[in-house]
């Protein structure tokens, strides 16, 4: 089993294989008691249409993989996935499949799209939650409104390349408006000879506000640009931008997407590439070593 194919394990099947029921269900939303940690009231939620966790207690949550880290107490990605297929291999070739949320569909169906400067007090209040510079989030962020089968949604957003929008709140990960890398200058118009390189907007920004904080361990010094591939999936968008590069400062995550990743671009670009997440080993990505907290 690899990554790709757990992600296709629908959560609530691999709960029940554990032997956790919801305490309630709201349509595709399933409320436990949290798997991996006491507590008396439900706050931990499965979207069954997104095929993703969230946990209210903690304020974290992701896919079957992040899960199998706290269950299993590990971030072996091996062995994570190992359990996980150990579990799962009972369930019937159906269940591994789950409704998901496809991105031109949705923006087929959307309506009422507002573009707005981050203000929004719950919005903000996320970001200070992940310990990232508010002012800093609403210099590169945005917030936007709009409304999905009559209903209202509003997220922070990040601009790609394409003029489309990364887009996350406490409840939902992905992208509106095209999928694409982001590149942002140091200086518009001049290419630096230093570039570092971030998988997700989150790590961008815990990177500025490392900065700001003048954090001498995993920042470096030289004026840079940046950027922010938004998906492991957008490689070759991001090796062609890397090309114009004399210095490859990668900041990716501790797991094995991350690791692969830069092993990609050493393979290309040979010393031209850090790999700067031995500045944070101990921590699973950037955000978490801006939060102190420790694998």
């Amino acid at each position: 089993m690899n990554i790709s194919d757990a992600k296709q394990i629908r959560l609530v099947e691999f709960l029940r294989k554990l032997g956790f029921s919801p305490v309630k269900r709201r349509n595709y939303q399933y409320w436990y008691i949290a798997p991996y940690r006491d507590e008396k009231t439900a706050s931990f939620k499965v979207n069954d249409q997104l095929n993703e966790w969230y946990d209210f207690g903690i304020s974290e949550g992701g896919s079957i993989i992040e899960l199998g880290m706290k269950i299993y107490n590990t971030h072996n990605i091996s062995d994570v996935l190992r359990k996980i297929d150990e579990v799962t291999k009972g369930l019937p070739s159906y269940q591994y499949r789950t409704t998901s949320v496809n991105t031109a569909d949705m923006e087929e169906v959307i309506q009422e799209l507002k573009v707005l400067p981050l203000t929004n007090h719950a919005l903000l209040s996320y970001v200070a939650s992940r310990n990232i510079d508010t002012e800093l989030a609403k210099h590169h962020c945005v917030e936007i409104h709009y409304n999905l089968r009559r209903r209202h949604y509003f997220s922070i957003a990040f601009r790609n390349k394409s003029g489309g929008f990364e887009v996350r709140n406490p409840y939902f990960k992905g992208c509106i408006m095209g999928k694409d890398i982001s590149h942002i200058l140091y200086e518009q118009s001049i290419i630096q000879k230093h570039v570092c390189v971030f998988e997700g907007f989150m790590d961008f920004l815990s990177y500025l506000t490392l900065k700001k904080e003048c954090d001498t361990i995993v920042c470096v010094h030289p004026p840079c640009d940046y950027i922010i591939m938004n998906s492991v999936n957008n490689l070759k968008k991001t090796l062609y931008t890397l090309e114009s590069y004399e210095y490859i400062h990668c900041y990716l995550d501790n797991d094995l997407a991350g690791i692969k990743t830069v092993e990609t671009f050493c393979g290309l670009f040979g010393m031209k590439v850090v790999n700067e997440a031995i500045r944070y080993s101990e921590y699973k990505d950037l955000n978490d070593y801006l939060k102190k907290k420790k694998c």
